[in-house]
């Protein structure tokens, strides 16, 4: 099962251009009172990052209205950051800022053009299709390939797989697994998560259980959730490695409590049928219901079945997690 939600996972915030890695440490060492200070005494290389503060809240409560001028400010001494910030912001709509994906795509191209990494993957993000704008496959390779030269591992990442796609061009699983692998030593788990899966399929790959699960751990090391989902589906169908209902659902919890919705479905169908747990069809409705607040369609409507079936509402035979 290959599950694409990472295409239109937007970069949403590098408060500094050493890139997407630091963001974290950002937010975990941001001073909020230090940077105002600075940016208001006119030092510029701070007004992105008080913007952020303000937007995002930090030991205060989040104000975009109070943010706005300063991204505005950096936006007028063409600050990258602030481009890809204030896209994000008309892309996804805020409180006094409507909607509008045109404004945002623009905003992107923009820092794009000035070299930005982050600017380039959210414009391949777009052109992929989806978030009000036109789908547009050559310019999305185009742009994910710019993005990965440019830095970008997500960027990087995108490039393997539209290579490997044959999304926007040729397929070219040469140069398609050389992106990924060119993404892994930028540290991403989207791109270890994808040779995991890979090697588990042997495409474009040798077959190879041991590597599929080196990289899904690997991936979930770095809290990816479909790694996670995909650890939980090898050990409960005896793929890739030894049956084992109780790892099993370790690490489908794993993956649920991370916002997986497909783990929530199978740690039901768990309770359920009584597999790593004694059968219990209370909590397995809990984790149903879990499972249809799902954005999937598909999923939403085996979840809502399951929910029939435990309620007596309908007649339906669910075949386990594969």
């Amino acid at each position: 099962m290959m599950r694409l939600g990472w295409l239109m996972a937007l970069v949403l915030m590098v408060p500094w251009t050493t890139g997407a890695a630091y963001a974290e440490a950002w937010r975990t060492q941001i001073d909020c009172e230090a940077i105002q200070r600075a940016a208001e005494a006119g030092d510029a290389s701070f007004y992105v990052d008080l913007a952020v503060c303000h937007i995002r809240g930090d030991g205060r409560e989040p104000d975009v209205a109070k943010g706005l001028p300063w991204l505005r400010k950096a936006l007028a001494l063409d600050d990258t950051d602030a481009m890809v910030e204030l896209g994000n912001l008309y892309l996804f709509g805020a409180e006094g800022l409507d909607s509008d994906p045109d404004a945002a795509l623009k905003l992107y191209a923009r820092a794009a053009r000035l070299g930005d990494p982050n600017g380039m993957y959210n414009l391949a993000v777009m052109h992929r299709g989806g978030h009000g704008a036109p789908e547009n496959p050559r310019l999305a390779r185009a742009w994910y390939l710019r993005a990965g030269e440019a830095g970008s591992a997500p960027g990087a990442f995108g490039a393997g797989v539209v290579l490997l796609e044959g999304y926007g061009g040729r397929v070219d699983e040469r140069r398609g697994l050389l992106w990924l692998r060119r993404a892994i030593e930028m540290g991403s788990a989207e791109a270890m998560n994808e040779l995991g899966r890979l090697h588990a399929e042997g495409s474009g790959v040798m077959s190879d259980p041991a590597k599929a699960l080196y990289f899904y751990r690997a991936a979930a090391r770095n809290d990816l959730p479909d790694a996670m989902y995909r650890l939980g589906a090898a050990h409960y169908n005896g793929q890739l490695t030894d049956k084992n209902y109780v790892e099993a659902m370790r690490w489908f919890q794993r993956a649920a409590d991370r916002g997986d919705h497909d783990a929530w479905f199978a740690l039901g169908l768990m309770c359920e049928i009584g597999r790593g747990v004694r059968a219990d069809p209370e909590l397995a409705l809990q984790m149903y219901r879990r499972a249809v607040e799902s954005d999937e369609p598909a999923l939403r409507e085996k979840a809502q079945r399951a929910i029939g079936r435990l309620l007596g509402l309908a007649d339906d035979d669910e075949t386990p997690v594969g």
